[in-house]
Protein backbone atom coordinates (compact mmCIF):
# COMPACT_ATOMS: atom_id res chain seq x y z
CA UNK A 1 0.00 0.00 0.00
CA UNK A 2 1.50 3.17 -0.94
CA UNK A 3 0.79 6.74 1.02
CA UNK A 4 -1.99 8.12 -1.60
CA UNK A 5 -3.79 4.46 -0.74
CA UNK A 6 -2.75 5.23 3.35
CA UNK A 7 -4.20 8.71 2.99
CA UNK A 8 -7.76 7.51 0.72
CA UNK A 9 -8.20 4.72 3.46
CA UNK A 10 -7.79 6.88 6.62
CA UNK A 11 -9.42 9.70 5.09
CA UNK A 12 -12.80 7.33 4.17
CA UNK A 13 -12.57 5.75 7.98
CA UNK A 14 -13.19 9.20 9.47
CA UNK A 15 -16.28 9.52 7.04
CA UNK A 16 -14.48 12.37 5.26
CA UNK A 17 -15.03 13.15 1.64
CA UNK A 18 -11.94 15.28 -0.06
CA UNK A 19 -13.61 18.74 0.26
CA UNK A 20 -14.15 18.84 3.90
CA UNK A 21 -10.50 16.88 4.63
CA UNK A 22 -9.42 20.04 2.62
CA UNK A 23 -11.64 22.81 4.70
CA UNK A 24 -9.38 21.21 7.99
CA UNK A 25 -6.00 21.58 6.31
CA UNK A 26 -6.69 25.04 4.70
CA UNK A 27 -6.13 23.39 0.72
CA UNK A 28 -8.43 22.78 -1.85
CA UNK A 29 -10.25 19.28 -2.69
CA UNK A 30 -8.12 19.48 -5.88
CA UNK A 31 -4.79 19.54 -4.10
CA UNK A 32 -6.47 16.46 -1.72
CA UNK A 33 -7.10 14.60 -5.05
CA UNK A 34 -3.51 15.03 -6.27
CA UNK A 35 -2.13 13.55 -3.08
CA UNK A 36 -4.78 10.68 -3.45
CA UNK A 37 -3.96 10.31 -6.94
CA UNK A 38 0.26 10.07 -6.77
CA UNK A 39 0.67 13.44 -8.78
CA UNK A 40 2.08 15.56 -5.47
CA UNK A 41 2.75 14.62 -2.09
CA UNK A 42 2.59 16.65 0.42
CA UNK A 43 5.51 18.46 2.85
CA UNK A 44 6.42 17.09 6.03
CA UNK A 45 4.50 19.70 8.35
CA UNK A 46 1.49 19.14 6.38
CA UNK A 47 1.86 15.42 6.86
CA UNK A 48 1.62 15.92 10.71
CA UNK A 49 -1.23 17.92 10.14
CA UNK A 50 -3.09 14.79 8.02
CA UNK A 51 -2.52 12.35 10.43
CA UNK A 52 -3.64 14.51 13.27
CA UNK A 53 -6.65 15.21 11.81
CA UNK A 54 -7.37 11.87 10.53
CA UNK A 55 -5.96 10.59 14.29
CA UNK A 56 -3.39 8.46 12.64
CA UNK A 57 0.58 7.91 13.00
CA UNK A 58 2.33 9.96 11.04
CA UNK A 59 4.91 6.97 10.32
CA UNK A 60 2.33 4.76 9.55
CA UNK A 61 0.39 7.63 7.11
CA UNK A 62 4.26 8.53 5.13
CA UNK A 63 5.83 5.00 5.18
CA UNK A 64 3.19 2.27 6.31
CA UNK A 65 5.41 1.60 9.31
CA UNK A 66 3.90 0.44 12.56
CA UNK A 67 0.14 0.61 14.00
CA UNK A 68 -2.07 2.46 11.78
CA UNK A 69 -3.08 4.15 15.18
CA UNK A 70 -1.21 5.10 18.41
CA UNK A 71 -2.71 3.67 21.78
CA UNK A 72 -4.28 6.27 23.90
CA UNK A 73 -3.20 5.81 27.48
CA UNK A 74 -5.73 8.51 28.44
CA UNK A 75 -8.91 7.09 27.23
CA UNK A 76 -9.41 3.67 29.19
CA UNK A 77 -11.33 0.77 27.92
CA UNK A 78 -12.20 -1.34 30.42
CA UNK A 79 -14.08 -4.96 29.54
CA UNK A 80 -15.14 -5.19 33.40
CA UNK A 81 -17.88 -3.54 34.67
CA UNK A 82 -16.74 -0.21 37.19
CA UNK A 83 -20.20 -0.33 38.64
CA UNK A 84 -20.27 -1.81 42.74
CA UNK A 85 -23.35 -2.85 44.55
CA UNK A 86 -24.58 0.52 46.09
CA UNK A 87 -24.64 -1.36 49.40
CA UNK A 88 -21.16 -2.38 49.33
CA UNK A 89 -19.14 -0.49 52.09
CA UNK A 90 -16.84 2.25 49.94
CA UNK A 91 -13.10 1.13 49.80
CA UNK A 92 -10.07 3.53 50.44
CA UNK A 93 -9.45 3.05 47.03
CA UNK A 94 -12.80 3.83 45.10
CA UNK A 95 -14.35 6.73 45.05
CA UNK A 96 -18.47 8.11 44.25
CA UNK A 97 -19.05 10.27 41.07
CA UNK A 98 -22.44 11.49 39.96
CA UNK A 99 -24.38 10.89 36.91
CA UNK A 100 -25.11 13.00 34.10
CA UNK A 101 -29.21 12.33 32.59
CA UNK A 102 -31.83 13.74 30.78
CA UNK A 103 -35.07 14.74 32.67
CA UNK A 104 -38.59 16.52 31.19
CA UNK A 105 -38.20 19.95 31.97
CA UNK A 106 -40.72 20.66 34.44
CA UNK A 107 -43.42 22.68 32.01
CA UNK A 108 -44.24 19.13 30.52
CA UNK A 109 -43.90 19.95 26.55
CA UNK A 110 -41.50 16.56 26.15
CA UNK A 111 -38.62 18.85 26.09
CA UNK A 112 -35.71 17.51 28.33
CA UNK A 113 -32.52 19.23 30.21
CA UNK A 114 -29.27 17.54 30.81
CA UNK A 115 -28.58 17.50 34.26
CA UNK A 116 -25.60 15.76 37.20
CA UNK A 117 -28.12 14.15 39.00
CA UNK A 118 -26.04 13.51 42.38
CA UNK A 119 -28.97 11.47 43.63
CA UNK A 120 -26.90 8.43 41.38
CA UNK A 121 -23.24 7.59 41.79
CA UNK A 122 -21.24 4.91 40.10
CA UNK A 123 -17.74 3.78 41.84
CA UNK A 124 -14.62 4.11 40.42
CA UNK A 125 -10.98 3.32 41.34
CA UNK A 126 -8.85 6.59 42.31
CA UNK A 127 -5.42 4.40 41.15
CA UNK A 128 -7.50 4.03 37.54
CA UNK A 129 -8.84 8.12 37.76
CA UNK A 130 -4.96 9.11 38.53
CA UNK A 131 -4.13 6.89 35.51
CA UNK A 132 -6.25 8.85 33.47
CA UNK A 133 -5.39 12.26 34.50
CA UNK A 134 -8.67 12.69 36.41
CA UNK A 135 -9.43 15.15 39.31
CA UNK A 136 -12.05 12.75 41.07
CA UNK A 137 -13.95 16.16 41.76
CA UNK A 138 -13.82 16.93 38.05
CA UNK A 139 -15.54 13.51 37.26
CA UNK A 140 -18.86 11.99 36.06
CA UNK A 141 -20.89 8.84 34.32
CA UNK A 142 -23.51 8.99 31.97
CA UNK A 143 -25.23 6.01 29.70
CA UNK A 144 -24.84 6.13 26.23
CA UNK A 145 -27.96 5.84 24.42
CA UNK A 146 -28.55 4.75 20.45
CA UNK A 147 -26.16 3.16 18.14
CA UNK A 148 -24.60 6.22 16.92
CA UNK A 149 -20.65 5.36 18.17
CA UNK A 150 -21.08 2.01 17.63
CA UNK A 151 -18.75 -0.44 17.24
CA UNK A 152 -16.51 1.62 19.68
CA UNK A 153 -19.67 3.09 22.34
CA UNK A 154 -22.57 0.54 22.44
CA UNK A 155 -26.58 1.58 23.46
CA UNK A 156 -26.51 1.46 27.26
CA UNK A 157 -22.74 1.34 28.14
CA UNK A 158 -21.91 3.67 30.94
CA UNK A 159 -19.34 6.48 30.38
CA UNK A 160 -16.60 8.16 32.23
CA UNK A 161 -16.64 11.94 31.85
CA UNK A 162 -13.50 14.48 32.28
CA UNK A 163 -15.56 18.00 33.12
CA UNK A 164 -12.21 19.95 32.89
CA UNK A 165 -11.58 18.87 29.74
CA UNK A 166 -13.89 20.98 27.15
CA UNK A 167 -10.82 22.43 24.90
CA UNK A 168 -11.11 20.06 21.23
CA UNK A 169 -8.63 17.61 20.76
CA UNK A 170 -9.17 16.16 17.39
CA UNK A 171 -10.56 13.19 17.36
CA UNK A 172 -11.56 12.28 20.51
CA UNK A 173 -14.81 11.75 22.31
CA UNK A 174 -16.78 14.31 23.98
CA UNK A 175 -20.16 14.61 26.03
CA UNK A 176 -22.23 17.03 24.70
CA UNK A 177 -25.19 18.84 25.89
CA UNK A 178 -27.08 19.70 22.77
CA UNK A 179 -30.60 21.85 23.48
CA UNK A 180 -31.30 19.21 26.54
CA UNK A 181 -30.11 15.99 24.64
CA UNK A 182 -27.27 14.14 26.08
CA UNK A 183 -25.23 13.35 22.71
CA UNK A 184 -21.48 11.59 22.86
CA UNK A 185 -19.42 12.11 19.67
CA UNK A 186 -15.64 12.68 18.41
CA UNK A 187 -15.19 16.60 18.05
CA UNK A 188 -12.29 18.17 15.51
CA UNK A 189 -12.14 21.80 14.88
CA UNK A 190 -12.16 23.55 12.09
CA UNK A 191 -10.83 27.14 10.81
CA UNK A 192 -13.16 30.10 11.75
CA UNK A 193 -14.39 28.64 15.06
CA UNK A 194 -16.28 26.27 13.80
CA UNK A 195 -15.78 22.21 14.83
CA UNK A 196 -16.88 19.00 13.10
CA UNK A 197 -19.58 16.39 15.32
CA UNK A 198 -18.67 13.04 13.89
CA UNK A 199 -20.35 9.42 14.59
CA UNK A 200 -18.22 6.10 14.17
CA UNK A 201 -21.63 5.00 12.74
CA UNK A 202 -20.75 8.15 10.39
CA UNK A 203 -22.85 5.33 7.68
CA UNK A 204 -26.29 6.10 9.06
CA UNK A 205 -25.49 9.02 11.07
CA UNK A 206 -23.98 12.12 9.18
CA UNK A 207 -21.21 14.46 10.73
CA UNK A 208 -22.33 17.96 11.39
CA UNK A 209 -20.74 21.13 11.93
CA UNK A 210 -21.59 24.22 14.00
CA UNK A 211 -19.56 27.13 14.57
CA UNK A 212 -18.81 27.43 18.34
CA UNK A 213 -20.86 29.55 20.96
CA UNK A 214 -23.91 29.48 18.89
CA UNK A 215 -27.04 29.07 20.39
CA UNK A 216 -27.66 26.20 18.33
CA UNK A 217 -23.99 24.33 18.55
CA UNK A 218 -23.59 21.63 21.29
CA UNK A 219 -22.29 22.35 24.57
CA UNK A 220 -19.30 20.53 25.74
CA UNK A 221 -19.62 18.83 29.07
CA UNK A 222 -16.38 16.73 29.39
CA UNK A 223 -14.27 14.31 27.47
CA UNK A 224 -14.82 11.03 27.58
CA UNK A 225 -12.13 9.08 29.40
CA UNK A 226 -13.73 5.93 29.80
CA UNK A 227 -16.58 3.37 28.30
CA UNK A 228 -17.78 -0.03 29.25
CA UNK A 229 -17.64 -2.57 26.41
CA UNK A 230 -19.75 -5.50 26.43
CA UNK A 231 -18.43 -9.17 25.84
Amino acid sequence: MEFKDRLKKARERRGLNQTQLGETLGVSAQTVQQWESGKTMPRHKRIEALASKLDVRPQWLLLGQGEMQEKRGNELIFHETEIVDGDAPLAEDEVEIPYFREVEMAAGDGRTQVIENHGAYMRFSLPRLARAGVDPKQAACATVSGDSMEPAIFDGSPIGIDKSCRHIIDGRVYALDHGGMLRVKRLYRLPLGRMRVVSDNHIEYPEEVYTLGDPDAPKIIGRVFWWETFA
